[in-house]
Parts: C-alpha cells; structure tokens; sequence
C-alpha cells in the first residue's frame, strides 16, 4: 500500500471513531417520538399587559418533560414567575404535560419571545425539543404624533459655563463695601442713642391717668376700678424696693416692705386687704369708695416718691459743703 492510501485509511478510521457517538446520540434522539405544541391567549397588546403563553408536550409513558425555567430577563417580554406546570388530558396513555408562562412586554414594536429547549429524558436517551415560539406586537399607549419617541440628548455632567464677567465682580465688591458702611453707621448710630433710666413715679402717674380714662366707675364697674388702682400701687413698689414682687399676696408684700423709711405699711394694709376682699370674695363696694381708693392709692405713691427725694437730698447735701 502505497504511503497516501495508507494517510487516507487512517483519517477515515479516525473519522469512523469521532463521528460514531454522534451519530450514536442522534438515533437515540430520533427514535424518542414526542409531540410539541405553543399557544398564546393574544398577540397584540400594550406595554405592561399580562399574557398566557401555553406549551404542551406528549412523549412516550414513563419520559421525563423539563420545561424551561422562565423566559430571558434581558429580553423585551419578560416573565413574571415561573411556569405553572400541570398534567395534560391524555397523561394516561403517555406523558402529557402542559407548561402556562404569564409574560409582560416592556418594549412597543414586534417583539419576539425567547424561550429555552424542553428536554424530554427516558430510559433509552434524552432529546432536546426546540420550540417554535410566536411574536407580539405590542401597542403605543402614546397619542399619534408622540409614537415616535426620540429621546433627548444626553447632558454634560459639567456644563460648559461662560466666564463672569469682571464689572459683576466689581459690583459685589462695590455692594459689600456698601453694606459694611451701613452696619458701621447703625453701630455709631446706636452708641450715640441715650436710652434714660426708668422712672417709676412717672410710669405710676401715667398708668393712674389710663385707668382713670377707663371711666369703669361710670360704666358700673367700681371693683375692677379699685382693683386696677391699687395693681398700680403694687407695680410702683416693685420697681422702687427691693424684695417686693408682683406675685407676692397682700401678707407677703407688707412683710418685704416693712422697715422702708419711705413707705407706710400701715395706710397700705387697709386699703390692700379691703381691695382683695373685692377682687377674690365679690365683696361690694360703692362707686364713690371705689373712687376713694383709687385717690389713696395715689397718695401712697405720692407721699413714697416725696419722701425718697427728700432723703436722697439730705444726702447730698453734707456731701455738697465738703466739696
């Protein structure tokens, strides 16, 4: 045998060894009879709707159906859930099983459904059923002239932006220097201002005359006449002596202004514990005894500012001859 008859024997056998198994493989897949069939409940709808895609398969009793898993997440029509699988009618004479997949489209246009083989395995082999699976056409929910969609461009990440021109620049620096003129004229302003020193007496005198505008003693309102009148007295006596407080009761006030050269506690017993048996215990006063009051009260606060002035002045005045 001559050198090129002998290198065509021996690919030939090599050949024969490569090729047996698979042609092995495919007989068996050939001689396992299985029926395959797909149906869909619709095959126009829009974007988002449900759709039932049915396969059924029949093989021979005793064979194994395995149906795909679910349907490509990357695709256009996606699934929802894993198929339903259930026994078909004829499942007593053979293998009969049906597979349910609930699909959603997400894209508009024909969009085809990708599904895997179903793999039909027996005794003798396995085989491998490719399914020929319909498209959908799904709708545009859009009116007609916006059908077509044509996305915007992308943006920059960073905008491109004009450089500020230099008279902005002067007119912020020309601002601030404007507003710290103004914040230091306000501060000398302010220094400048003379604030005077609270006056008791005079805040006294004027609340008297505001209550005394009231007319409540004409109105038929005596009480709240007396009542007010001598809130005043208390407010006099606070801002003028130490440990005297507006929340004090009649009892406490008189024991804090007890021992004041200037204040006599006893004209003001009389008249606060009349007054708070007017204010707490409805007792009833008469308009002229209203008015009475309001005079004493008065003349408490009269008689404390006159005594202070005169003792302030005795004061000052031995300091006045030394010098």
């Amino acid at each position: 045998m001559t050198r090129p008859a002998t290198v065509r024997a021996r690919f030939a056998l090599a050949a024969l060894c490569v090729l047996g198994p698979a042609r092995s493989a495919l007989a068996q897949q050939a001689d396992i009879p299985v029926q395959a069939g797909v149906a869909i409940d619709r095959d126009s709808v829009t974007v988002g709707d449900v759709v039932r895609l049915t396969v059924r398969v029949r093989a021979p009793r005793g064979a194994t159906i395995n149906f795909p898993a679910a349907v490509d997440s990357l695709g256009p029509v996606q699934a929802l859930e894993p198929p339903i699988v259930r026994d078909g009618a004829d499942s007593a004479s053979g293998a009969d099983r049906v597979a349910t997949y609930r699909l959603v489209p997400w894209d508009v246009g024909k969009q085809p459904i990708r599904l895997g083989d179903v793999l039909v395995q027996t005794d003798h082999g396995d085989r491998r059923i490719a399914l020929t699976l319909p498209s959908l056409f799904v709708r545009s929910v859009l009116p007609k002239d916006t059908a077509l969609r044509v996305p915007k461009p992308a943006r920059p990440l960073l905008e491109n932006r004009a450089p500020t021109p230099w008279w902005w620049l002067a007119l912020a620096a020309l601002a601030a220097v404007a507003l710290a003129l103004l914040v230091w004229w306000l501060y000398r302003r302010s220094r400048r201002t003379v604030v005077s020193p609270p006056d008791p007496y005079r805040d006294a005198t004027a609340a008297f005359a505001g209550v005394e505008r009231l007319h409540l003693v004409e109105a038929g309102e005596p009480g709240r006449h007396a009542a007010l009148m001598t809130d005043v007295l208390r407010r006099y006596l606070a801002d003028r002596i130490d440990g005297v407080s507006l929340a004090q009761t009649t009892a406490e006030l008189l024991a804090a202004a007890r021992g004041t050269p200037t204040v006599s506690v006893g004209a003001m017993r009389g008249l606060l514990q009349e007054v708070d048996a007017v204010k707490f215990a409805r007792a009833p006063i008469s308009p002229d005894r209203a008015r009475e009051i309001g005079e004493e009260a008065r003349t408490i606060v009269r008689d404390e500012h006159t005594r202070a002035a005169e003792i302030a002045n005795a004061a000052d005045a031995p300091a006045e001859r030394a010098a």
